[in-house]
Parts: C-alpha cells; structure tokens; sequence
C-alpha cells in the first residue's frame, strides 16, 4: 500500500510539476508578446503620433505668427490709399450737394443697374465708373446749361458696386464691400485672417491699368505673404472692387503660363515638375518647353528661380525636379506664336462675317 502511495505521490508531483511548466511557459509568452515587433509597432505609432502633434504645432504657430505679422502691416500701411479712387457702380447711394440747384440739393439717389441715375434738370446721367470728382465735373457740365458756374459735391453715403472676394483657407471666406482701395493685409484681416490650415502663398486675381491702352487687363498674381511682410514696398499691392484673393490650404504648388489649366493644385508627396505640368493640362503649342522655371519662396529673403528644361526631363531621361509647399511653375510663352494665334483668329473672324452677310 505504501509502494501504491508513494506511486500515486510520484505521480500527483509528475502532473504539478506539468502544471508548473505549462503556466510557466504562459508567462514567458505573453512576455515575449510584450516584447514582439508587435510591441516595437506599438511604439513607432506612439512615436508618430508624437511628432505629427508637434509638427501640427509648428504650422499653428506658423499661421498665428503670419496673421501677426499682418494685422500689424494692414494697420500701418492703409492711411495713404485714398477714397477718391472708388469707382461709382450699380448699388452706390450718393447725395448730391448744389446749393444753387433747389431742385437736386440734399438730393440722396441710387445709381441704377446700367449705372445711371435721374436727376431733375439734367434727366438721365451715367455715372458708372466714375470717381467722385469725375462725376461732379460730369454733373457741373449738365448744370452749366441753366446756372452760371454751378458748384456740386458728391458724397457716397452707401457702397453696394465695389466689392473683392476672399475664398480658401481664411477665418471667414466670404465678399466685402470696399470703400476704398485696400492692401492686401487689409482684405485678408476683413476675412478673419488665415485659417490654422492656410499656406503661406496666395493667389490675387486684380485688374492692371495699362497705361498705354488705357485698358484694365486681369493679372493673376502669386504672393508669397512671408516674403511681403517684409518688403517695405507692399504697400504697392492694392485691391480694388472686383478683384478676388484665393488662399489655398498648405501643401499646394501653382502652374502658371502656357499650359492648358493653370491654378492652383494640392501638393503630392511625388509631384515634380513634369507631373505638375501633366496635371495641368500639359503644355501648349505656345509653350517654350526648354525654359521652364520653378519660383522658390523659402522665406529667406528674394524668391529664387530654378531653371528645368522639360525636353531633357521628357525626352532624354535628365532628372526631373521635386516641388515643395507654395512652388510655382511657369512655362515660358513664345510670344510670336501667340501673335500668330491672334491674327488667325481674327482672320476667322473676319472671314465668318464675310460668309454671313453674302
């Protein structure tokens, strides 16, 4: 009977021992799982995340530095734009002072959707487009006829014509009347300042005068706001009622030039300067594809050129350029095919107008 106990002893220590073991073999599992690359996955998530918060942080910073900047800029630079270079449009209230005219003094009118107005004495007067002064050189004019030297001012009591837009990344997209000329730090703190996802570069759309003309003719312009923070001229850039201001998210490069599509387009981590112009729209007949350029903002100082022949890129394999944030890509025009365009579209002009009227 001992023997059989002592068997059974041996045996029930066998089985706890086995037992031991297996939970033994548990633990140091699970601790090798703690230990896995599963664990190492774990950390690098943990690592990114890390550097994805402070990375947003810096662009936060980024933006909130920029919209200093700024405000401080539309706030000294906007006394010497003057209100005599508003321009009268459909919407615009005005009140007419012509002491010697009773029949308009103190008179407050509307200008009409054709620009015009009716006025007792001189009827029907257009005055869209006209400055202040110009309009009241216009209403001496017609006054003249029945007062000898008639003496008028025109005050602006309600402005409705003149407007800019402001799209993208800012705090309030939105259209804001305009008074007057404006900076453009002036528009963009009208709109609520940047938004915390905006980039640095912009994109103004603003009518030129061309002196020699006497034509307005539409630019579209980009500007890199950490460069003209800085430049002491900024002043220079002024809008007017119907120009737009679009403020594209960060991580956006523009296409400028003779190319099918030119805009603004979000900034891939492989696009070069070939991709760039593909997505465009690609080139057109125009286009002098061997001087092609990539305007550099780095927030540094001047904006830097870097020169990309496409033809050696397209057809001989050279390396092509990657684009960074706010890049601009222009593909140079041959003016003389241009030139060329212009006249065979007149000539089609010319010669539909012949077949119609035979």
């Amino acid at each position: 009977m001992q023997a059989v106990r002592y068997d059974g002893f041996r045996i029930m220590s066998r089985t706890i021992r086995a037992r031991w073991l297996a939970l033994l073999v548990v633990s140091l599992a699970a601790l090798a799982g703690c230990a896995s690359p599963g664990g190492e996955r774990s950390d690098a998530a943990t690592a990114g995340s890390i550097a994805a918060e402070a990375q947003a942080r810096a662009e936060q910073s980024r933006v909130m530095e920029l919209n200093r900047q700024l405000t401080m800029a539309a706030s000294t630079q906007s006394s010497n734009l003057s209100t005599h270079d508003y321009r009268l449009g459909p919407g615009d209230v005005i009140k007419i002072e012509a002491p010697q005219a009773p029949e308009i003094n103190s008179l407050s009118v509307r200008i009409t959707g054709p620009g015009t107005v009716n006025l007792p004495l001189v009827e029907e007067l257009r005055l869209g487009g006209l400055t202040t002064a110009q309009a009241e050189q216009l209403l001496m004019q017609r006054l003249s006829k029945y007062i000898h030297s008639p003496q008028v001012a025109i005050f602006i009591t309600e402005y409705a014509s003149q407007e800019v837009t402001v799209t993208g990344a800012v705090a309030n997209p939105g259209v804001y009347p305009m008074q007057r000329p404006r900076t453009l730090f002036e528009v963009l703190s009208l709109a609520g300042g940047l938004a915390p996802n905006a980039g640095s570069t912009v994109s103004v759309r603003t009518g030129v005068l061309d002196p020699e003309t006497g034509q307005v003719a539409t630019h579209n312009l980009i500007v890199d706001l950490r460069d003209l923070v800085k430049d002491p001229s900024a002043q220079a850039l002024a809008l007017r009622g119907g120009d737009s201001v679009y403020v594209p998210e960060a991580g956006v490069f523009f296409v400028e030039g003779a190319v099918g599509k030119p805009g603004s387009y979000p900034l891939r981590p492989d696009m070069t300067v070939l991709k760039a112009i593909a997505v465009a729209g690609g080139t057109d007949w125009t286009s002098v594809e061997k001087n092609v350029r990539v305007i550099r903002h780095d927030g540094t100082g001047s904006p830097r050129e870097l020169p990309v022949d496409l033809v050696a890129v397209r057809d001989l394999g050279a390396e092509d350029m990657s684009l960074q944030d706010g890049d601009v890509v222009v593909v140079d025009t041959n003016y003389a095919k241009k030139g060329a365009v212009v006249m065979w579209n007149q000539a089609l002009r010319v010669l539909s107008l012949g077949i119609l009227y035979q």
